[in-house]
This record gives C-alpha cells, sequence and structure tokens, in this order.
C-alpha cells in the first residue's frame, strides 16, 4: 500500500495545480474585462480536449507504459502554469490564457489515466476499491485546497504569484514522481504480451461487464454536474441569498469528503455492485423529490445526502473497471470513462441550462432523477442475470438443498 499512497500523493498534487490553473484562469480573464463567453471557452477547453483524446491517450499508454505519459503530463501542466507569468497580458492579451487550458487540461489526462490504471494494478479485488478511496478523498482535498490557495495569492499578491504556486504544487508532484519513477511498474497490464491487432474502443461496449461499469459512471458523472449547476438556478428561483447556496454547495462537498472516509469499512461490507446500483437509485430519487421542496432545512438534508449518495461512486466504478476489463485495455477503458465524464462536464451544462431557462430547474431535476432510477433498475436487472455459472450453480444446489429439508419436513 506505500506504493500506492505515493501514486496518490503525486497525483494529488499535480491535481491540485490543475485545478489552482483552471480558478486563476476565468479569475485572470474577468480581471481583464474577458466577456462571460470567453470564461465559458476557457472552461470547456479544460475539459473539451480530453473529451476528444482520452480514448487515444488509454490506448497509449497500454502501449508503451506510464512513465513517459506521467514525465509528458508533469512537464505540460508545469508549462501551463509557466505560461501566464512568461507571456503576460498587458503584452501579449489573452491568448496565453487559452494555450494555459489547452495544456493543464490535456496534461492532467495523462495522469489521471495512468494513475487510476498503477492502483489498479498494485492493488488485488479485496483493497481495490480502497486503495481507489483514498485517491478519491485526496482529490476531495487537492480539489479544495488549489483554489483557496490560488485565491490568498491572488488577493494577497497578484495573479503572477497564484499561477507560480499553481506551478509549486505541480513540480511537487513531478519531483514526487521523478524521485519513485524506477519503483513503479512500468505497465498496469498482467500480459506482457504484445497484442498488436487494431482494437475499436467502443468494442468493449460489447462486453456486458464493461458496458454496465462506464454505462453506470455516465450516469453518476451527470447527476455530479447537475448539482454544480442548477443548485444555484434552483436556488435563485425560489428566492435562497448566495450565502444559503454555497452553503447547500459546501454541505455536498463536505458529505461526499465524508463518505469516502468510511468507504474502506463499507467496502468490507458491501459489494461495488450493490453500492453503485444503491448510489444510482438513491441519488435519481433525492432529485425527483428535490423540486418539491422549499425549505431550507431539508434542501440542506437533501445536499447532504447526495453528496454522500454520489461520493460512493467512484472508488467502486473505478475497482469494478480493473475487474472486468480484458488484460492489456484497462488505459483504454479507463481512457473511455475519462472521455464520457469530460464530454459530460463540457456539453451537460448547456443542456442544464436550456431545459433550466425555457422549462424551469424542475425539469433537469426530474430527467436526471428519472434516468438514473431508470438506470440503476436495468444495471441491477443485467448485473443480476451475468453472474458467474459456478456461483450459479452453488446457489442453485442451496436452494435444491432447502427445498428438499422443506419436503421432507412437510412429508413428516
Amino acid at each position: 500500500m506505500t506504493k500506492i499512497l505515493k501514486i496518490v500523493a503525486f497525483m494529488a498534487l499535480l491535481h491540485c495545480g490543475f485545478t489552482s490553473s483552471r480558478v486563476i484562469s476565468t479569475l485572470y480573464a474577468l480581471n481583464y474585462g474577458q466577456p462571460a463567453w470567453m470564461v465559458g471557452v476557457i472552461l470547456s477547453t479544460y475539459a473539451a480536449i480530453p473529451a476528444l483524446i482520452s480514448i487515444h491517450v488509454g490506448k497509449f499508454i497500454d502501449k508503451i507504459g506510464v512513465r513517459i505519459p506521467i514525465t509528458v503530463s508533469f512537464l505540460m501542466i508545469s508549462a501551463a502554469c509557466l505560461m501566464p507569468i512568461l507571456f503576460p497580458y498587458e503584452k501579449f492579451g489573452f491568448w496565453p490564457i487559452i494555450v494555459t487550458s489547452l495544456l493543464a487540461g490535456t496534461g492532467f489526462v495523462f495522469t489521471l489515466i495512468s494513475g487510476q490504471g498503477l492502483i489498479g494494478h498494485l492493488s488485488n479485488n479485496k483493497n481495490r476499491a480502497t486503495a481507489f478511496t483514498y485517491q478519491s478523498i485526496a482529490f476531495s482535498i487537492s480539489g479544495s485546497t488549489g483554489p483557496v490557495v490560488a485565491g490568498y495569492l491572488i488577493d494577497h499578491g497578484s495573479y503572477y504569484w497564484a499561477f507560480g504556486g499553481a506551478l509549486t504544487f505541480a513540480l511537487l508532484g513531478g519531483g514526487i514522481f521523478l524521485f519513485q519513477a524506477r519503483a513503479l511498474p512500468s505497465a498496469f497490464n498482467k500480459s506482457q504480451a504484445k497484442d498488436n491487432r487494431h482494437h475499436s474502443a467502443f468494442e468493449l461496449f460489447k462486453d456486458e461487464k464493461v458496458r454496465n461499469v462506464l454505462l453506470a459512471s455516465a450516469f453518476v458523472s451527470m447527476a455530479w454536474d447537475l448539482q454544480a449547476f442548477m443548485i444555484p438556478v434552483y436556488g435563485t428561483e425560489i428566492g435562497l441569498d448566495a450565502v444559503a447556496i454555497g452553503w447547500l454547495l459546501s454541505t455536498f462537498s463536505i458529505c461526499t469528503f465524508a463518505v469516502r472516509v468510511f468507504m474502506p469499512i463499507l467496502s468490507q461490507i458491501f459489494k461495488e455492485w450493490s453500492i453503485i446500483i444503491f448510489v444510482m437509485i438513491s441519488a435519481g430519487l433525492t432529485y425527483i423529490v428535490f423540486p418539491f421542496t422549499t425549505s431550507l432545512t431539508l434542501l440542506f438534508l437533501l445536499c447532504g445526502w447526495l453528496g454522500a449518495s454520489l461520493g460512493a461512486s467512484q472508488p467502486n466504478v473505478l475497482s469494478l473497471l480493473h475487474q472486468v476489463t480484458p488484460d492489456g485495455r484497462v488505459g483504454e477503458a479507463i481512457g473511455i470513462r475519462t472521455m464520457l465524464m469530460n464530454a459530460s462536464h463540457a456539453i451537460l451544462p448547456l443542456l442544464f441550462g436550456f431545459g433550466g431557462s425555457v422549462i424551469g430547474a424542475a425539469s433537469a431535476f426530474w430527467a436526471t432523477g428519472a434516468l438514473m432510477v431508470g438506470g440503476g433498475a436495468k444495471i441491477g436487472y443485467s448485473v443480476r442475470n451475468m453472474r458467474d455459472p459456478a456461483e450459479k450453480l452453488v446457489e442453485d444446489k442451496a436452494i435444491e438443498r432447502e427445498e428438499n429439508i422443506d419436503f421432507k419436513k412437510n412429508d413428516k
């Protein structure tokens, strides 16, 4: 587990540099009078390019291993943080920020897919969910620490100091990786044989087990995006002030973090699929109820429950993805999952915003809730019917023994 914690450490520091640069870039653009649509372009660039390349990155990592991709990632994120410092707005205008968003968004995909692949490779079926829980907790901490540090550096220094802080996080993460690079496996495939056959990425969807995991991941990502975008819209509709809306979002994040702290215990009690199906149906029902609630107290409870539900998903999704993916294609599978998540980040806010403005926030909540409940029920039915034949045989024999016992009792 020591190696896994070291991997989690450099992933979290690079994630901190990535999230810091994203927050600083948007504030930097607004500070220099850029319109709101340009801020949207920046955020979309952070997600859109990774959505386009994630599958290819996964295949690339499957082919050559993880050391070169992570090194490339570290260099790209560092260069992204350096761009606005070396090419300030006063002389070069706004374009260096666009380059920053391209480099940082693209670079972090290499770290994400490589790191998650390594964690899955170094763990086993018994402790894999726990290992990914550590990564989720670390990302929760880095995702909140980076923006806070950036805000202080902006207020008490300058935007260039803030980009320097983001660069420091990236350098620390890269340093930890380089220090332990030789001790890490060069690849996370069990088989050393090279498979030179051409595979279509979406060929993996023909595997029912892989398809179920990827679809569950996509549904959860959609639900996650909805809360970040539509809770402020709904709160405004019912007359909540900015402080109350901020605390609702914070409650979601706090409960997300809290459930991940207890996930190692929960994963010993419940199987991964049981948790994921519960997450989908629970979150879906919460969204269906949400528009009927105007009480701030009830909204806090709903946001907390939603955070706890969705927060439990990621470690279990990643654990299952490693269990069901064919050997030699783990990076590709993670790439597909990353592509679906980034496509969600880039497209769904536009759809939610359009639906919310035309029909109202309730429509987005109800539609997402219905999809989550329906999807959870469908995947649950599929998982139940694709059990291992040996496991089914054991269960059938157990049922047969019970029936024989009952028959003998009744016969007497």
